[in-house]
């Protein structure tokens, strides 16, 4: 803003200065009255302009028209002679020495209106200075932004430009990168800064955040950047707003970059589960350095929408960016799905998906190539994880279930050999054959004597009637359930599970016969599983186990298509 010595050597005013106040006051505006009492029509740093209209030379209110004047932090009283009085009064030079407000004369020839004019061309110099030296401020900070410091460097010119110390915070308040003299001791219950002195003894000076002391400004991903110090003036401000400007371009970039990298991951995650043949190959178009272990492990996770957003948005690297996007199975509910690698690197992503309150099950160990038998060797335990008032009571302890060590009868029937009266061993898994062509009959995945088969079910039909059994199975026998997991009508589950009571002589009302239907579609689905996954293949998992990873024995294919 301008000052008052500017204005006092505007030429063609002529005003001269009768009394000087207290150094060299800043004009903010200009106000012109006759009124005694003003104070409350002021904000501060005002030329007040008067002829004296409503006192007389000798009046003693001349003392309480400065001193609240005074009160109001103006920046001077300018007084026009000539017009009421001849002279300034007296005691109004007197009133202006004893408060210390700057007393300027005003001569006949110049109208009051001369003197707005002036200063208001005062404040637009001033402005155009102001906004020349932000821009030179906002020019240094995009410099920084394009040159190798990065963030840090944005940072930088910000402090500099401001005088102010600055930082990075977090959502939670945490300071992710900032100057040396930024406070960094907050309560985490108040969130409030702390002062710590040399001696180590806590300050009773807290400071909110929120407070005026801080002027923050968002910057995506929940960071701010703020600065310290009380209120900004216009070039500072200028400054902190290119700084959150280029800092929130280039974290926007890098989110829309992460996001549109874990979409095609996660399209690769979906064509591996649906048993794409050529998606194996296609994982090394994502990643070339990517090394593919014998076995790996479909995990699925399920909690709140919120806490599966989070588990997302953990960095990730190597296979462990297999990850398919969440749905929504109910309200409230979200889920996804993972593949890793078996071993050490599935249970640390356990303990990732515990730290977030998740739930999870993971799936049988399988090669790559058949990441479609681990996924559903895990899907008929989902219907048991926490129900949605489960995942938001505090505290919880996330369920984990292993669909390989969850049955003893499901190992003992899979393992067993079979001699079959023959005295000659016919292998393992004969018994467990046996019983899923007993109780699932004509509903087989590959059943014997297909194209002999009376009941003339085609594989589409086959396919609907093993899923709706399965799904009511793992709601417990509820259609309700049922039909709302298959999203079809109640009627329709109800003329399935008819059919399906048909075709295998079994009652769906009789525990036993549930129980035993159930066990036979766990065995298919361990079966599979135990078929797929070789002797080669487990001849280079305990090669692994001891070496570690190997390189991927297949070829990537030519892309037919964008990932």
């Amino acid at each position: 803003m301008p000052s008052l010595s500017q204005l006092l050597t505007q030429p063609g005013l002529g005003l001269r200065l009768v009394q000087a106040g207290a150094g060299d006051p800043e004009i903010s505006w200009v106000s012109t009255t006759e009124l005694v009492d003003l104070s409350e029509y002021l904000d501060g740093g005002e030329l007040v302009l008067t002829t004296g209209v409503s006192l007389s030379a000798d009046d003693p209110r001349w003392r309480d028209f400065v001193a609240d004047l005074s009160r109001a932090r103006v920046a001077a009283i300018g007084f026009g002679i000539g017009v009421v009085h001849e002279h300034i009064p007296d005691p109004l030079r007197s009133a202006a020495s004893t408060y210390r407000v700057a007393l300027i004369e005003v001569p006949p020839p110049t109208p009051f209106i001369a003197i707005s004019k002036a200063v208001s061309s005062l404040l637009n110099v001033d402005e155009l200075r102001a906004a020349h030296e932000a821009l030179l401020a906002q020019q240094r900070i995009l410099d920084h932004a394009f040159g190798e410091t990065g963030p840090a460097g944005v940072v930088s010119a910000v402090a500099a430009a401001t005088g102010r110390q600055v930082a990075v915070l977090s959502r939670a308040d945490t300071v992710i990168a900032g100057t040396a003299g930024f406070p960094t001791n907050f309560d985490g219950d108040a969130g409030e800064e702390v002062a710590i002195p040399a001696g180590g003894a806590r300050s009773s000076r807290e400071v909110s955040l929120s407070s005026p002391e801080f002027t923050s400004l968002d910057i995506g991903a929940g960071r701010r950047l703020t600065v310290a110090g009380g209120p900004l003036g216009p070039e500072a401000r200028a400054a902190l707003t290119a700084g959150a400007i280029v800092m929130s371009v280039e974290y926007r970039g890098q989110e829309r970059a992460g996001e549109r990298e874990a979409q095609r991951w996660s399209r690769l995650t979906q064509a591996l589960f649906d048993g794409d043949q050529r998606a194996p190959g296609l994982l090394h178009l994502l990643d070339p350095t990517v090394t593919v272990p014998p076995l790996l492990r479909a995990i699925a996770v399920q909690g709140s929408p919120d806490a599966i957003s989070a588990w997302r948005a953990e960095p990730r690297g190597g296979i462990a960016r297999l990850v398919a996007l969440p749905t929504e199975p109910s309200p409230g509910v979200a889920r996804a799905w993972q593949i890793i690698t078996d071993g050490a690197p599935t249970e640390h992503a356990l303990e990732v998906a515990a730290s977030h309150g998740l739930d999870a099950v993971v799936g049988v160990a399988a090669p790559l190539e058949a990441s479609m038998s681990s996924l559903h060797s895990l899907e008929p335990h989902l219907p048991t994880l926490s129900a949605i008032e489960q995942l938001y009571q505090e505290p919880r302890s996330p369920r984990i279930i292993h669909a390989d060590r969850d049955s003893a009868v499901l190992g003992a029937l899979l393992r067993a050999p079979s001699t079959a009266g023959t005295g000659q061993s016919q292998g393992e898994g004969a018994p467990a054959r046996a019983v899923i062509g007993a109780m699932l009959g004509p509903l087989q995945c590959t059943p014997s004597g297909r194209d002999g088969d009376p009941h003339g079910l085609s594989d589409d039909e086959r396919a609907t009637l093993r899923s709706t059994l399965r799904s009511f199975l793992a709601h417990q026998g509820n259609r309700g359930a049922c039909a709302d997991h298959l999203g079809v009508h109640r009627n329709t589950v109800r003329t399935r599970l008819t059919r399906i009571e048909s075709l295998l002589n079994r009652s769906l009302a009789d525990p036993d016969d549930r129980a035993e239907l159930w066990i036979a579609l766990r065995l298919e689905d361990r079966l599979d599983t135990e078929l797929t996954v070789g002797t080669d293949d487990r001849k280079a998992a305990r090669q692994y186990s001891r070496k570690g990873a190997v390189p991927s024995p297949f070829t990537p294919p030519i892309a037919t298509r964008r990932w």
